[in-house]
């Protein structure tokens, strides 16, 4: 914590210098944008660009009655990062997680069970809500990484829910609230384009906008369309495991050591790395979207509106990766290193080489559509707010996959190298690149649709009572209908290679197969072993016919049929209502304003799926449910002085369970290493008791130190579990008499969360000229979790996904048209699931440095940004630092672009 408290110094530092700009400081107004037509004090001073977004950011957080920080964007079509989740990353108390690099969701104070709505709707996913499916785990699909941030007017993280906001959110919402024609009166074109480098994988891509918008009939209706592309590549170098870390079973003990699994005897086994995989990994995403708006206000008494926002994802990938596969058999290995922690570090064991190739191929589409009108009455006080909603998203994935698997085993030195790049070495008499040694061994030929969509509706109503201590009641009513579908082809086949009939030596069979080089993987660093090796060419076999083009007439490959035991189909319908009050008065000379309300809510969930019976036989399995809550917060305001302000506030908040979770079904991988997973329909929601406390210094305009705390009283959460079992129907797989090691998420009971958030912002404008175009924004959040959950060494762990420590630091230039950003990221390790045999996986720190460039001149603005500039190795670890299981290289990305509006 020395390092923090130093940081923490530094930003009193620069407040305590930044007090001496007051003489200058008046009041902050509002966002230049937010009052229709009206200009500026002549004493303000106007800026754009980076600072100006920053301003109108801290006027939102000021004017609000909740606990919100809010992220505008720069310039037409320009948010501050790469897309909306790294852009959400800069919010104190918010921790992204990364999928090949990108940023794709968030966590909010360390719980990733929140919302994320678009214009105040549900934003729905492929997957209902929540996380993507596991054939495409790499690349979490999410809609934070689905819609372009060239839509984006402004993101709003709302971290202590009102009883008119809709429920779901365990720790807070996230809305993207996209351009309306009447932000800006008038006629707004605007076009941009930038080309996009990847240095790892020497790659180009590219990607451009346009906008338009205007008004009319003397700016009574108004109009917005908004388009983007993108094609950019993505890429991983990675050291990677399929399962992970798994406990050593009983086969490692010998006569000689009976108790190997156990060394130090305490009844907890030891674990070792299921499989050593050097892997890379390319993609292609293109990415088509837009949205458009309409505003219809013939009176500021009545306004008809309506907006629908589109996404397109195409993705073809490639992953090609070689590996060794270890095992828990003593008899396979000639001799072996057990650490302090009994993790199997090193060794020499007689194995198989594996040249594996896959074809991904992902193509989504999603459309979030409101249509609704605002009506008041004269004297202005009821109004009235309805509105429907329609939202779908669909996701097809196709997969084809091969293997090729060496005929005889070798002995393989391996070391996992204490939480560096494992290493594994061959013998010399082994070929990796000779097709005459190897056969294939596995084929898979998958498919599945999801489709999520939710039809939703909505009434609100506001009343301002005269002369009252309540200036104004709302109250609503909204109905809501989420389905969510997955249907599912797996068809997985192992190639037994136990007689010549389907023993499928490659250089006998289909000439499908070329020679992977690979010479900097990893950077150079990987074994020269994993860098040059024979595989399979995935992608150019037939979709859907990869086994009839290895094996035909084989009668190996089944048809493909949809599998009713990895197919669902969820429904959930849910009736809310709320009450909420609102309050303004003076404690002497300070003004105190707020709200408390109450919000109800009734959810009817279905759950069909099928369950396999002992026989064999398979049956349709349906699983009903109901809750109901009742949901109280209150929130309050107080005006110390015109520049300090108080907040406090409560709230009863209920989390839901991701889409993917409540799955009936129950999903095995029939082949090495054995394991599945499975939804829970029976989950329960997850719910809490929310305090939070904030002190507020505006002390210049767009300048702001702020404090807050809070705490989280946990009832019940979400974990994941690994568990050795048998299913109905099932035999033990080969080699695996415990059965298949099943993961599963569970409801947990009891927890706390608590935490501090610390916000810096100022723009030097005090500094004489030149200096005075420098600035800084710096956030830091420290969170803290017990909970009931625990390791296999009966140690307590934290909540899923919470890092303690999270801390950004942006330093700024913007002066004569040119603009300079400089953006560092630190998140602390966080826990991340649980693994077989209770297992805890962790991913390390990670440090990310980010920069920009723009020069504005006229109605052009040419930039160019640099992210990752460090190279940062995103690390996953098993209970202690040298078990790693993962270790992947993203490398750096650079782009170069224009803007121009008229």
């Amino acid at each position: 914590m020395r390092r923090t408290s130093l940081w923490l110094g530094g930003v009193c530092v620069v407040a305590v210098a930044a007090t001496s700009a007051e003489a200058q400081t008046t009041p902050p107004a509002q966002s230049e944008t937010s009052v229709q037509g009206e200009a500026p004090a002549a004493e303000d001073i106007v800026v754009t660009g980076y600072r100006r977004s920053l301003a109108e950011a801290l006027d939102v957080k000021r004017e609000t009655a909740q606990f919100q920080d809010s992220i505008v964007a720069t310039d037409v079509a320009k948010l501050p990062d790469n897309n909306i989740a790294e852009s959400l990353q800069r919010v104190s108390g918010v921790q992204i997680r990364r999928a090949l690099g990108e940023g794709t969701s968030v966590s909010i104070r360390g719980l990733r069970q929140n919302r994320t709505e678009i214009n105040g709707r549900t934003l729905v996913n492929p997957n209902g809500r929540g996380v993507g499916i596991a054939a495409v785990a790499d690349s979490d699909y999410g809609p934070l990484s689905l819609f372009p941030s060239e839509m984006i007017g402004r993101l709003d993280v709302i971290k202590l829910q009102g009883a008119d906001r809709v429920d779901g959110s365990l720790s807070g919402t996230v809305d993207i609230i996209t351009r309306k024609p009447f932000d800006k009166v008038g006629q707004l074109v605007s076009v941009s384009g930038s080309a996009v480098y990847s240095e790892q994988d020497k790659r180009w891509g590219y990607d451009g906008s346009a906008l338009y918008s205007n008004t009319f009939a003397n700016d009574t209706v108004g109009i917005l369309l908004n388009a983007t592309y993108s094609n950019k590549p993505v890429n991983e170098d990675s050291f990677n495991s399929f399962i992970g870390y798994t406990p050593l079973t009983s086969a490692f003990n010998t006569v000689a050591n009976p108790k190997a699994n156990d060394p130090d005897g305490d009844g907890i086994p030891g674990t070792y790395l299921a499989d050593f995989r050097f892997q890379r990994l390319r993609e292609k995403r293109e990415k088509i979207g837009g949205n458009a708006a309409f505003q219809w206000r013939p009176s500021d008494r009545f306004e008809l509106y309506g907006d629908v926002a589109y996404s397109h994802l195409n993705t073809q990938r490639t992953r090609d990766w070689f590996s060794v596969p270890l095992s828990s058999n003593a008899a396979d290995y000639t001799r072996y290193t057990l650490s302090d922690n009994e993790i199997l570090t090193s060794g020499t064991i007689n194995q198989v080489a594996q040249g594996n190739a896959e074809a991904l191929k992902v193509e989504s589409d999603t459309i979030s559509s409101g249509l609704g009108f605002k009506w008041k009455t004269e004297d202005g006080r009821f109004s009235v707010k309805p509105e429907i909603n329609y939202s779908r998203a669909t996701m097809d994935v196709t997969q084809e996959f091969v293997r090729v698997q060496s005929v005889n085993k070798y002995l393989f030195a391996f070391d996992v190298n204490d939480g560096g790049i494992p290493t594994i070495a061959a013998p010399a008499g082994l070929d990796v690149t000779a097709p005459a040694q190897f056969r294939y061994s596995n084929v898979f030929d998958n498919f599945n649709r999801n489709t999520g969509q939710e039809t939703a509706g909505k009434i609100d109503f506001a009343f301002k009572p005269v002369g009252s201590f309540v200036p104004q009641i709302d109250a609503g009513l909204r109905y809501s209908a989420l389905t969510t579908t997955r249907d599912t082809i797996q068809r997985q086949v192992g190639l037994a290679g136990t007689t010549p009939a389907n023993t499928f030596i490659v250089a006998n069979g289909p000439q499908i197969y070329s020679v992977r080089d690979y010479a900097n993987l990893l950077g150079g660093s990987a074994p020269p072993v994993a860098t040059r090796y024979l595989a399979a060419i995935a992608s150019s076999l037939p979709v859907g016919a990869a086994c009839e083009t290895i094996a035909p007439n084989s009668g190996l490959c089944p048809t493909r049929l949809v599998d009713p035991l990895q197919s669902f189909r969820i429904s959930e319908k849910t009736m809310a209502a709320y009450l909420k009050m609102g309050f303004a008065a003076n404690l002497g000379t300070m003004p105190l304003s707020g709200n408390v309300g109450v919000r109800y809510t009734d959810t009817e969930r279905n759950a069909l799926g099928a369950i396999r019976r002992a026989s064999g036989l398979v049956d349709p399995l349906e699983i009903k449910s109901r809750f109901v809550d009742w949901l109280p917060s209150a929130v309050a305001k107080l005006e110390l002085t015109d520049k300090l302000l108080l907040r406090a506030g409560y709230a009863k908040v209920l989390g839901l369970p991701d889409s993917v979770d409540l799955s009936p079904d129950l999903i095995l991988n029939r082949l090495s290493p054995y394991n599945g997973s499975s939804g829970n329909p029976r989950l329960d929601p997850l719910r809490a008791d929310q305090y939070d406390l904030a002190l507020e210094w505006y002390f210049a305009r767009g300048a702001a130190l702020t404090f807050g705390a809070f705490y989280k009283n946990v009832k019940t959460f979400i974990f994941s579990r690994a568990a050795y079992e048998i299913p109905p129907g099932e035999a033990a797989p080969p080699g695996q008499p415990e059965g298949f090691l099943v993961t599963r998420p569970f409801n947990g009971t009891g927890g706390k969360v608590k935490g501090v958030e610390v916000l810096f912002q100022a723009p030097f404008s005090f500094l004489p000229a030149p200096l005075d175009g420098f600035g800084v924004v710096a956030n830091f959040s420290y969170i803290d979790s017990t909970t009931s959950l625990l390791d296999r060494n009966a140690q307590e762990l934290p909540l899923q996904g919470l890092s303690k420590v999270n801390y950004n630091l942006v330093g700024y230039y913007e002066k004569g048209g040119f603009g300079a950003r400089v953006a560092y990221n630190y998140r602390d390790k966080f826990f991340d699931s649980v693994g077989p045999g209770s297992t805890a996986i962790y991913y390390a720190p990670y440090r990310t440095l980010d920069a920009s460039v723009r020069y504005e001149f006229g109605a052009f603005t040419v930039f160019a940004d640099a992210s990752n500039l460090t190279n940062q190795v995103q690390r996953r670890y098993v209970e202690s630092p040298e078990a790693t299981s993962f270790y992947g290289l993203q490398g750096r990305r650079f782009s170069v672009g224009f803007n121009a509006k008229f």
